[in-house]
């Protein structure tokens, strides 16, 4: 899979371009919606091992607003402002166009890629935290209802992660 391919919707970031983009992703025979990629991105940070954090990359993360922002953290450490600034540019379309996925409800919710871009979307992009997390089935989606501080509450749609687990799990119970 080529990079250049998965971040074409930064040139023109439409909800199409970057739906796009996630199907690349998620087609990947390597995609792991919840594996410990941003574990290991977040303790290379913490061990100041700046140079193999900013060289980093597995189809995993690719689309997470957190591994860019780890990223642009660690860059700034290295005095690479001008990279830094690339990865933050990344990562303000990322999350401009999750919010182009949905509206949040349940009728329209947003689309994520793995299951922690929800809480990235809200703590980076709409400045909210959340309180309880559920899990719902509606329609043949799966989705997660967040309850914010607030007690509103928004929708995303983790149909493709829910199903890559539930089919591993399958596969290691048989």
């Amino acid at each position: 899979m080529s990079q250049e391919t998965v971040f074409d919707f930064v040139k023109n970031p439409t909800k199409e371009n970057f739906l796009k983009s996630r199907e690349l992703v998620i087609n990947s025979p390597d995609y792991d919606p919840y594996s410990e990629d941003l574990t290991i991105m977040e303790k290379l940070f913490e061990d100041k091992a700046y140079e193999k954090l900013n060289y980093y990359v597995t189809v995993n993360v690719l689309l997470s607003p957190k591994a860019h922002f780890i990223k642009y953290l660690s860059l700034k450490e290295t005095g690479n402002a001008k990279a830094a600034e690339s990865i933050m540019f990344i990562c303000y379309h990322i999350l401009n166009c999750i919010e182009k996925t949905g509206d949040g409800t349940m009728q329209n919710p947003y689309i994520v890629t793995r299951v922690s871009d929800e809480t990235d979307f809200l703590q980076f992009h709409l400045g909210k935290k959340h309180i309880r997390q559920k899990l719902i089935q509606s329609e043949g989606k799966y989705m997660d209802v967040l309850t914010l501080e607030d007690g509103s509450e928004l929708y995303f749609d983790i149909t493709v992660p829910y199903r890559k687990i539930a089919f591993s799990e399958k596969r290691n119970e048989e």
